[in-house]
């Protein structure tokens, strides 16, 4: 009766692990138990060592004990274990895979209907044609709440209120700047020096000084050369006369 029970068992090869929980020892167990050759098993290559569910069923019986196999070592035989690889496999992700969520984005990806590079800036391109850096950018986007949309796979704004954000901003920090620096002419008229003059004062005294915009001329933070030209007026006798 026993004989034809285990005829029947289908022909599955375990590994030493699935072996080893089917029947509940170590798996040093199994692998003493194959050397010693009461338990045959085949071996399919390195580390490839493997036992059909037939002879684990017989030296089961013969122990006195049962086999219990896993459900994740079920099925073992090639043939069902290449058909479950290949419904279980999980998709890839990365530019290769187009439906993945989670990939390395290129400029080749879907944008919002109505959204082009003719209507759109990116990101990168704000940055690289205003020649302005990310901090910047983040400042002027809050400031004038530019409206962002997710484009190319990366953030996108319309071209329209990037540059009229922009325009803003400048013309902002432009009055700003005038209220706050002279430019070297502006002393130079005020005060009839000469740009050399201007230049050497401002190193001698310490006056704080920034580049203009696109870096061509230097320009004077206006406290810094009051509080200075003050100082130096009680000092030397070439500045005490008032000019005007």
């Amino acid at each position: 009766m026993g004989k034809k029970q285990t005829s029947q068992i289908p022909n599955i090869l375990l590994s030493v692990k699935d072996a080893s929980v089917a029947i509940s020892v170590s798996t040093k167990m199994v692998r003493l138990l194959i050397a010693s050759g009461r338990l045959k098993a085949v071996n399919l290559g390195k580390r490839m060592t493997r036992i059909s569910l037939q002879e684990l069923t017989d030296f089961a019986e013969r122990q006195g004990c049962n086999v219990v196999l896993p459900s994740s070592s079920l099925p073992f035989n090639n043939n069902k274990r290449e058909k479950k690889s290949k419904t279980t496999a999980k998709p890839e992700t990365g530019s290769i895979n187009k439906t993945a969520k989670c990939r390395m984005t290129t400029a080749s990806d879907i944008a919002p209907e109505g959204v082009t590079h003719d209507s759109h800036y990116t990101l990168a391109e704000v940055m690289s044609k205003f020649s302005i850096k990310y901090g910047r950018l983040y400042e002027i986007r809050n400031r004038y709440q530019l409206a962002p949309i997710h484009a190319w796979g990366t953030t996108a704004f319309r071209k329209k209120d990037v540059e009229n954000a922009i325009a803003k901003y400048n013309e902002e920090q432009g009055k700003a700047q005038q209220e706050a620096y002279y430019t070297c002419f502006d002393i130079m008229q005020k005060y009839g020096l000469g740009k050399t003059q201007v230049r050497r004062f401002a190193e001698t005294h310490g006056v704080r000084i920034k580049k203009a915009k696109g870096g061509r001329a230097n320009l004077y933070l206006k406290a810094d050369w009051e509080a200075a030209r003050k100082k130096a007026e009680k000092t030397s006798t070439s500045t005490k006369a008032k000019r005007t």
